[in-house]
């Protein structure tokens, strides 16, 4: 299947390529290399807490038990909701047409925390949808990469940079802010400073 963002707006299928943009690709990464005395690359490992073994990189995985301690195979874990009712599967999202929303106001990116920023490299975009994103408007529809239990919202827009699609989560809290009292006048402590700095 191609790695592709499929949206439909005003009666118009729009493809895009997506490419992950990372720290890594932007900046380059560098990695640190523990070497002994002739130079050979060691590998990391785990001693237990009684000396009694030395377990290598890859021994100590995460294993997921039941009540019993029983290991429990994860093609048999079932998500559930807060009621203990299963929770369907969402289908990924690429290569299949999208309902795609907007304008959206930039606050609703403000809303959400992003997750994740794709490059996207237009293969056929509507004529609408093209306009609205020169203009500098950002588009809404859902995105789930390989499937799961949830999909998430993606935003679609354009920079001088080229086209972006920014996958995010659904922020779970409020902006709070502090409320204070106006200040007031008469209780100023500095109306009655006779401090005078010509004294230093």
């Amino acid at each position: 299947m191609a790695r592709e963002i499929v949206v439909g707006f005003d009666g118009a299928t729009s493809r895009f390529g997506i490419t992950r943009v990372s720290r890594d690709k932007l900046y380059g990464k560098r990695r640190r290399i523990v070497v002994d005395d002739e130079g050979n690359e060691c590998q990391p490992g785990t001693l237990l807490r009684d000396g009694s073994a030395l377990l290598l990189q890859g021994a100590v995985a995460q294993l997921y038990v039941d009540d019993a301690f029983d290991v429990v195979e994860r093609d048999e874990l079932q998500a559930v909701d807060a009621d203990g009712q299963p929770v369907e599967k969402v289908p990924s999202t690429l290569g299949v047409e999208q309902p795609l929303v907007g304008p959206v106001p930039p606050e609703r990116v403000l809303d959400t925390a992003t997750t994740a920023v794709y490059a996207l490299e237009p293969m056929e975009v509507g004529d609408d949808l093209a306009d609205g994103l020169a203009d500098g408007q950002i588009f809404e529809t859902r995105f789930s990469y390989r499937g799961g239990y949830d999909d998430n919202p993606v935003f679609l827009l354009q920079n001088e940079d080229g086209l972006f699609a920014l996958v995010a989560e659904e922020a779970p809290f409020g902006w709070l802010e502090r409320e204070l009292p106006a200040p007031d006048e008469e209780d100023d402590p500095f109306d009655d400073d006779e401090l005078d700095f010509s004294m230093f």
